[in-house]
C-alpha cells in the first residue's frame, strides 16, 4: 500500500458557472483549464450548504450539512476529521487561511490541524490586496506560506488551504481584474462589505449587483494565478506526482439571479436560498501521477472528500476513478434558517426577517449526460427541475415541499452527534453588519449609476 501527500484547495464562494474550465465565456480559469488536462473534472459537483462553516464540516468529515447540523454557534469535537485521521496515521497536517470562521472562531475548525496560519498582523506590502476595504493581504501570501511549510515537512504531509480573493470585498490585482472599471471598483467600495441586506430588501436595484460580477470574475482570475502558484511550486520541489489535489469552491455565489420559487429571495452573495450559483461547484481532481484527464458528468459532492483521501491519498481505492461521485445517484445540501444576528440586520433593513428565515433543503438525482434533477424546498415552497450544465433548465414546475422533507427524513440518513454548542455566543454581531455609506445614493448617482 503506497501513501500520498493531500492538498485540498477551496476557493470560498466560487461557483461553477463563472469558471471557463467548465465553459465559462470569459477566460477566468486559463490555469485550471491546462491542468484539468491531466486531472479529473466534475462537471455537477454540488457544495453540501451554501456557506462556510456547514460545507467545510461536511468536507473535513463526510457527514451531511443536517446529519451534522454544525453552524457557527457549536463547537466540533475532536476526532471525526479525515485530518485527524492522516495525523493519527502519521501525516503533518496543516491549514492555511485568511477566513476567520477556519482560524479564529469558537467553532475549533483549526484545531483539526497540527498547524493552523490564519490572518497575519503584519506583511510585506507585496501581498496587498487592490482595495481598501479589507486589511489582509491577498491568497499569494498564504499560498507561499503552504509552500514554506512543506519545505519543512519530513514525512507524508495534508494541508487545506482556503482562499478568501473569490469571497467579497472582490479586490483582485490589476494584472488578474481583466473585466470591471474603475467606476464598478468605486461601486463596491460605497457600498462597503457586507451589501446584501440592500439588495434584498429592496433599497438598491438587483443590477447594481450584475456589476459586481465584473470583479468577480477578475477574482476568480487570480485565484486560478494562485493555484497554478502552488502547483508549480510541489512540481518544483518534486512532491506534486506524489500529492492528491483537490480544487473546488466550498459554495458558490448570486448576482442577483432570480429564483424558481416566487417566496424566496434573489440569490445575492451566499448564506440564503436555493439557486444554483451557491451550490454548483468546480471540483477538480488530480490523483498522484495522474497523466490522462476524464470529465466526470455523474453528480458529485464535496461531502465524499474523506472517502477519495482513504481511496487515493491511502492507497485503497483506484487512483483516478470517479471517487466523488455519489454512489446512489443522489446528492442532498442544506441550510439552516439565518441566526438571531442576521435576523436582527433583516429585521433593521428590510423591516421582517421572515422571508429569509427558512429551511432549505435540495436533493439532486442524476440523470444521462450532464444534467441533474434538481427538488428544492424554500420553507414550506418547493420546486423541481432539470438542470443542464452549468445553469440551463427545462421540465421546470411547483411540487409539494414534503416529497423533499421525506427524502432528509428518511432512515437512509442519521444524526450525528460531533458538536458541542456554545455557550452565550455573539454570533460575530459586528462582523454581520451592514456597512453601507449613509450617502450611498449620493455616491453612486456621482459614479453615473443613478
Amino acid at each position: 500500500m503506497s501513501r500520498h501527500n493531500v492538498l485540498l484547495v477551496v476557493a470560498d464562494s466560487l461557483r461553477a458557472r463563472s469558471t471557463s474550465v467548465l465553459g465559462y465565456r470569459r477566460e477566468t480559469t486559463p490555469f485550471l483549464d491546462a491542468f484539468a488536462e491531466e486531472a479529473t473534472v466534475y462537471t455537477q459537483a454540488r457544495s453540501p450548504s451554501n456557506w462556510t462553516v456547514p460545507s467545510h464540516v461536511s468536507m473535513f468529515t463526510g457527514h451531511e450539512v443536517h446529519e451534522h447540523g454544525v453552524d457557527h454557534t457549536a463547537r466540533l469535537d475532536a476526532g471525526h476529521t479525515i485530518f485527524e485521521e492522516l495525523a493519527a496515521a502519521g501525516y503533518d497536517t496543516g491549514l492555511f487561511s485568511d477566513n476567520p470562521f477556519l482560524t479564529d472562531h469558537e467553532s475549533g475548525l483549526d484545531d483539526v490541524f497540527q498547524t493552523a496560519i490564519g490572518s497575519p498582523e503584519q506583511y510585506d506590502s507585496a501581498y496587498e490586496t487592490n482595495g481598501s476595504l479589507g486589511d489582509w493581504p491577498n491568497g499569494f501570501w498564504y499560498a507561499d506560506r503552504t509552500l514554506e511549510w512543506v519545505d519543512e515537512r519530513e514525512s507524508e504531509w495534508a494541508a487545506c488551504i482556503n482562499l478568501m480573493d473569490t469571497h467579497r470585498p472582490y479586490e483582485p490585482l490589476a494584472e488578474y481584474d481583466e473585466w470591471s472599471d474603475e467606476r464598478s471598483r468605486d461601486m463596491q467600495e460605497s457600498m462597503g462589505f457586507k451589501w446584501h441586506w440592500e439588495f434584498l430588501s429592496g433599497n438598491l436595484s438587483l443590477g447594481f449587483a450584475g456589476i459586481l460580477e465584473q470583479i468577480y470574475d477578475g477574482a476568480v482570475r487570480q485565484a486560478d494565478a494562485i493555484f497554478e502558484t502552488l502547483i508549480r511550486g510541489l512540481d518544483e520541489r518534486g512532491v506534486l506526482d506524489d500529492t492528491l489535489v483537490v480544487f473546488a469552491g466550498d459554495h458558490g455565489e448570486g448576482f442577483g439571479e432570480p429564483t424558481a420559487i416566487p417566496e424566496e429571495p434573489p440569490a445575492v452573495s451566499h448564506r440564503i436560498g436555493t439557486h444554483e450559483t451557491m451550490y454548483h461547484v468546480p471540483l477538480v481532481v488530480r490523483a498522484p501521477g495522474q497523466r490522462e484527464g476524464h470529465r466526470v458528468t455523474d453528480l458529485a459532492t464535496l461531502s465524499r472528500f474523506p472517502d477519495a483521501v482513504r481511496a487515493i491519498a491511502l492507497g485503497d481505492g483506484n487512483a483516478d476513478g470517479p471517487a466523488f461521485a455519489s454512489p446512489n445517484g443522489t446528492v442532498v445540501a442544506s441550510q439552516a434558517p439565518i441566526g438571531p444576528a442576521m435576523r436582527e440586520e433583516a429585521e433593521r433593513v428590510c423591516g421582517d426577517a421572515a422571508p429569509f428565515a427558512k429551511h432549505v433543503r435540495l436533493v439532486y438525482h442524476d440523470r444521462p449526460g450532464d444534467e441533474v434533477r434538481k427538488r428544492a424546498a424554500w420553507g414550506d415552497s418547493a420546486h423541481e427541475s432539470v438542470i443542464k450544465g452549468c445553469g440551463g433548465t427545462v421540465e421546470d414546475g411547483d411540487i409539494d415541499a414534503a416529497v423533499v422533507r421525506n427524502h432528509f427524513d428518511s432512515d437512509r440518513y442519521a444524526d450525528v452527534d460531533i458538536a458541542t454548542p456554545l455557550d452565550g455566543y455573539t454570533e460575530f454581531e459586528d462582523a454581520s453588519d451592514t456597512q453601507f455609506a449613509g450617502d450611498l445614493d449620493d455616491r453612486l448617482e456621482a459614479l453615473g449609476y443613478k
